[in-house]
């Protein structure tokens, strides 16, 4: 769907003034970074290249729950984890404050963070990087001996899991949403790559620049591509990809700030 350059939300006078930035995260009401980008000028085309959606079986995940004082550490490593999980948790016949069932929750990033104050809950943990290897090094002091749930999606890395294990901890991961690709991309979003009319397109995660590969294969050459973190950035290149941009700090901030900085270092 494009986002007309009259959206009073755009600033015409932005550093991204005249420039249209496909935004290819799941579909919300409300994308900080759709909205982040058209503040700054842009012109915003958004292609979901991922579906969110709740688990197909919620009892393990209510089952999780129902021992959560068995843990030491919640661990979450997405803002859709955190959203996913407390509201399953605030639709409960029993309202039960989340701090008083474990010792510590750990949050991946400053996104993750935030999602849970949302729920009036603070991290008490996160990663100077915001990635699965920086949190599990952050949390193997903590590791021996202790118990840690990990609310995750349907598909992901288990780089987390496995240290955390060979740290010495007891670790139980509960699925507690779905990240499926996206079969089919918009026609006039295919017509305005083909036709190069898209100068950028921000890829915030693996499973996202392997989806938008199957969903425009050599096209996606037509526009610049920004990555979110190196990590990122190398599943790029394995499909054939380089980015233009990649962010230094690994948030959806640290990506519209690599945007901006390429352009401005490239006069463009």
């Amino acid at each position: 769907m494009v986002e007309q350059a009259s959206n009073p939300k755009t600033d015409q006078s932005g550093p991204l003034a005249g420039v249209r930035v496909m935004v290819t995260r799941a579909e919300t009401p409300s994308d900080p970074l759709a909205d982040e980008l058209r503040r700054l000028g842009a012109d915003v085309v958004m292609q979901p290249a991922i579906r969110i959606g709740p688990p197909p079986d919620w009892q393990p995940v209510d089952e999780a729950m129902g021992r959560l004082r068995e843990f030491d550490w919640l661990v979450f490593s997405s803002a859709n984890g955190v959203r996913y999980f407390l509201e399953r948790w605030a639709g409960k016949p029993i309202n039960l404050r989340l701090p008083t069932r474990f010792a510590r929750v750990a949050a991946m990033g400053p996104g993750t963070a935030a999602a849970l104050e949302e729920f009036g809950l603070a991290a008490d943990l996160m990663p100077a990087q915001f990635r699965a290897e920086a949190l599990a090094e952050a949390l193997a002091p903590e590791a021996a001996g202790r118990r840690f749930l990990l609310a995750r999606a349907s598909r992901g890395r288990d780089v987390l899991a496995e240290r955390l294990t060979a740290a010495g901890a007891a670790v139980e991961q509960v699925v507690v949403y779905t990240s499926s690709d996206v079969d089919e991309p918009e026609p006039e979003i295919v017509a305005l790559l083909a036709a190069g009319q898209i100068d950028w397109v921000t890829v915030t995660s693996s499973a996202i620049a392997r989806s938008l590969s199957q969903l425009f294969g050599g096209q996606l050459c037509r526009a610049r591509l920004a990555s979110i973190s190196p990590l990122t950035s190398g599943t790029l290149r394995e499909l054939g990809f380089e980015p233009t941009a990649e962010a230094v700090e690994y948030t959806l901030q640290g990506l519209v700030s690599a945007i901006v900085g390429c352009l401005q270092s490239r006069g463009a």
